[in-house]
């Protein structure tokens, strides 16, 4: 009997028991806002608060972890603006500009809105002369669609498409007005028959795995 009544009051006890052990939803972290900063060295070596050289928003989760959020500058001795870039939650977001030490603009990309990825926005890069050097498409932060690159003369250095931020597709290639190569690019590699010209223009064929770069001019992804 008595081993029986032990049973019975475990059994009542045993709800109760879990009852107790249950804990309340563990509050989630809170991060905090910070502005940080950095400067530029006065005479004596020591950094001169009066003269910024960065500064960042970021995130600072408890335990350390620290993450970009918000805005980011960077300027000249002079105070001059070089860098704004934005972030949300260390990614890369809206639209970053950069300018050349003058105030001239040196690029202008925009990463638009983590709700909206997939909006194709429109990238620019100029010369230091103040001349347009590239200007194209973007998604999701990668190139996508048609670009066109230019020299600092305005002429039209070479032009084409890009998928996923590699070239894909028909591209043409100018050297001083006149066609210089025209050919295909599939996942950023040259495939196919090529067209080149020569000085006298005239028009040749080549193999993609024949076409010497240097017949390209700058064959880069570069304003």
């Amino acid at each position: 009997m008595r081993a029986r009544a032990a049973a019975i009051v475990l059994a009542l006890l045993a709800p109760a028991c879990l009852v107790q052990r249950a804990q309340p939803d563990a509050t989630p972290p809170v991060p905090t806002h910070e502005m940080r900063r950095t400067y530029y060295a006065g005479a004596s070596g020591a950094p001169d608060t009066a003269h910024v050289r960065d500064e960042s928003q970021v995130l600072v989760w408890p335990g350390g972890r620290v993450e970009r959020d918000g805005v980011q500058r960077e300027f000249a001795p002079d105070g001059t603006l070089l860098v704004e870039r934005h972030f949300e939650n260390d990614r890369p977001a809206g639209r970053w500009r950069t300018w050349y030490a003058d105030g001239k603009p040196r690029s202008e990309v925009d990463f638009g809105e983590r709700a909206a990825p997939d909006v194709e926005r429109t990238w620019r890069f100029w010369h230091a002369s103040g001349q347009l050097a590239a200007e194209g498409t973007a998604r999701a932060g990668l190139r996508e669609g048609a670009w066109t690159f230019w020299d600092e003369q305005g002429g039209v250095l070479r032009e084409g498409g890009y998928r996923a931020g590699l070239r894909e597709g028909d591209w043409t290639f100018y050297e001083s007005g006149a066609k210089r190569a025209q050919g295909a690019y599939r996942t950023g590699h040259r495939v196919g028959a090529w067209t080149l010209w020569d000085e006298h223009g005239a028009a040749h064929s080549k193999s993609a795995s024949d076409v010497d770069p240097g017949a390209l001019g700058r064959d880069d992804d570069g304003p």
